[in-house]
């Protein structure tokens, strides 16, 4: 009978090993979403060239990766069509919002856009107001200069 329950522990044990993880599915719709629509916005900056696209960019190049690790070969095609349709969605937005004569219109679009790149936002990590203030610090820690020297003594 031990020999049985080994065989079954390894045999349950290698169908949950090898069975694929797959990725939650509210999660790949929002990341989804959100690199479409930075897309979008990255090419209304573009066609406008009223601001800088830089953080945009950025957030969009993280958010590209995160989508890279949830997609699998099965789901790419549908990923990129739900890619596309949310950078078509968002640009009809911002279309309306740029140029729109109903003034009404044009403030719901702008609105709308917004809240959909706020949405957007809140997947990544944002760093702290102290990690950015000391990052832009030409101060050096103890820690770091301890690092430092104990680096330079072992060359």
């Amino acid at each position: 009978m031990g020999v049985l329950k080994t065989l079954a522990y390894a045999a349950s044990f290698t169908c949950l090993a090898t069975t694929a993880a797959k990725p939650d599915e509210d999660l790949l719709r929002r990341v989804t979403d959100c690199v479409g629509r930075l897309s979008a916005q990255i090419e209304h900056h573009w066609l406008l060239s009223d601001k800088p696209t830089e953080e945009i960019e950025i957030q969009r190049a993280h958010l590209v990766d995160i989508l890279d690790a949830l997609v699998t070969p099965n789901s790419a095609t549908q990923i990129l069509s739900k890619r596309i349709d949310a950078k078509m969605a968002h640009a009809t937005l911002l279309t309306q919002a740029a140029f729109s004569e109903d003034e009404r219109r044009a403030a719901w679009a702008e609105k709308r856009a917004k809240q959909e790149l706020l949405q957007c936002g809140t997947i990544l990590l944002q760093p702290s107001r102290e990690s950015v203030a000391i990052a832009g610090s030409t101060h050096v820690s103890k820690i770091e200069s301890v690092n430092q020297g104990a680096w330079q003594a072992s060359q």
